[in-house]
């Protein structure tokens, strides 16, 4: 009986210790893997791309709120690349005949705002729709006072590197501008005629005088 008894314990000890369930450790996350990830944090593909097309849409707009319509002319050398070529249609000038074109308007219609309608980027391109409005009191680009009021939608395409604008293409219908105000579009081609002229004289009188300082010296 002893020996039975003895037999019956050590199977019964057998069997609770394989009927008791394994306890696991519990899996060790790495530290790094514990970590939120950060999805507004720099570096992530496309941030750089995004926060340069912003820079470059804000400094296009400097060029409707400090120079058009702000008549800020000290901005230029900030804003625009020395030597930036302005494309209107198939007419290509300088920026400083940019400029005083715009100044030119600026005489006719002293009231002349520009309003920024869309504005969009495309790689290293900003792509402005715009519309101007003024009113034709004084004289400037060949147009005679004539009181009445224009308003011109177009577009412009920049071009800008380095943080500064080094292209623009204009787009708009000048002769739509002298149709509206009573005046012959003849007339704005005539004086566009001239003041091509007068630039070219000035650049070969600019070109002689330097001619001749090198030569003196």
């Amino acid at each position: 009986m002893p020996g039975q008894r003895m037999f019956f314990l050590m199977v019964i000890s057998c069997l609770s210790i394989l009927l008791t369930p394994e306890q696991k450790k519990p899996v060790q996350i790495p530290q790094q893997q514990r970590q939120p990830v950060d999805q507004t944090r720099p570096g992530l593909p496309g941030q750089p791309q995004i926060a340069l097309a912003e820079k470059n849409k804000a400094h296009v707009r400097r060029v409707y709120d400090d120079l058009f319509n702000g008549r800020r002319y000290e901005f230029i050398e900030q804003i625009y690349a020395k030597e930036c070529p302005v494309h209107f249609g198939n007419r290509s000038v300088r920026l400083e005949q940019a400029v005083a074109e715009g100044k030119g308007w600026h005489s006719a219609a002293p009231d002349l705002t520009m309003t920024v309608e869309r504005i969009e980027t495309e790689r290293d391109f900003v792509i402005v729709d715009w519309v101007a409005r003024g009113t034709n009191t004084g004289k400037g680009n060949g147009v005679p006072a004539t009181g009445k009021k224009v308003l011109i939608r177009g577009n412009s395409r920049f071009r800008v590197a380095n943080g500064k604008i080094v292209e623009v293409w204009n787009n708009f219908d000048r002769d739509e501008i002298f149709r509206q105000l009573g005046v012959p579009p003849k007339l704005g081609h005539l004086y566009d005629d001239a003041q091509e002229f007068l630039y070219a004289v000035n650049e070969a009188f600019s070109g002689d005088k330097a001619g001749s300082s090198l030569q003196s010296n």
